[in-house]
């Protein structure tokens, strides 16, 4: 996490508590560190003793704001470990505190520039965005996200993706057309799901998306 998203981070949180509407809590989270992800965990369990909700928001576009920078491979290396891997490894580390919750929730943060289906129509203006890194990525979040709703489904856990839409944030330099708010509108709804609740689902504000 960078130094600019930690100050971020405690400000917001700080804003939210002198609302008096919520107690929050800031824990910098690295999600490529297996140290830092155990290290969250440990602070959580020992605070509260269980997680309601986990939303795997971490998400890097390089191929979108520094791709001279990078080789294919490496992008593709990077890219990976914070989207994919980071994704997966803080899913499975913080599971155990969510199986204390009576309502378990995961959401992951996908992008509809994942599906195979609109990437496969030609008539679509991001079916040739060079974004392979990117893209790809949420392809495979996607499939990740389909793994842990089937395995944990039985436990009672409700685990869906969401695509936020092109919000301007600082993964694409601002040059999204939402607010910050709409993107986060669908990620809010699939956290607090009641327990009739859909799982396994791809989806954003306006309904499904297509795989």
């Amino acid at each position: 996490m960078s130094a600019k998203n930690i100050v971020l981070i405690t400000e917001a949180a700080a804003a939210l508590n002198s609302q008096g509407l919520a107690s929050v809590t800031s824990i910098e989270i690295d999600v490529t560190s297996d140290e830092s992800i155990a290290a969250a965990k440990a602070s959580i369990e020992a605070k509260y003793h269980r997680l309601d909700v986990l939303i795997n928001n971490a998400g890097i576009a390089l191929d979108v704001k520094d791709r001279p920078k990078y080789s294919l491979r490496e992008m593709m290396k990077r890219t990976y470990d914070v989207n994919v891997f980071g994704a997966a490894a803080v899913t499975e580390a913080f599971i155990p505190l969510l199986e204390k919750s009576d309502n378990p929730r995961i959401v992951l943060t996908s992008s509809t520039v994942g599906s195979l289906a609109r990437t496969s129509d030609l008539t679509n203006p991001w079916a040739t965005a060079r974004i392979p890194a990117y893209s790809s990525s949420k392809t495979a979040l996607n499939m990740l996200m389909v793994y842990y709703a089937n395995i944990l489904r039985e436990k009672g856990f409700k685990v869906n993706a969401s695509c936020p839409r092109h919000i301007g944030t600082d993964l694409n330099s601002y040059r999204g057309t939402g607010t910050v708010d709409e993107g986060a509108a669908n990620l809010v709804r699939l956290a607090v799901l009641d327990k009739d609740g859909e799982t396994g689902t791809f989806s954003t504000a306006q309904g499904p998306r297509p795989w």
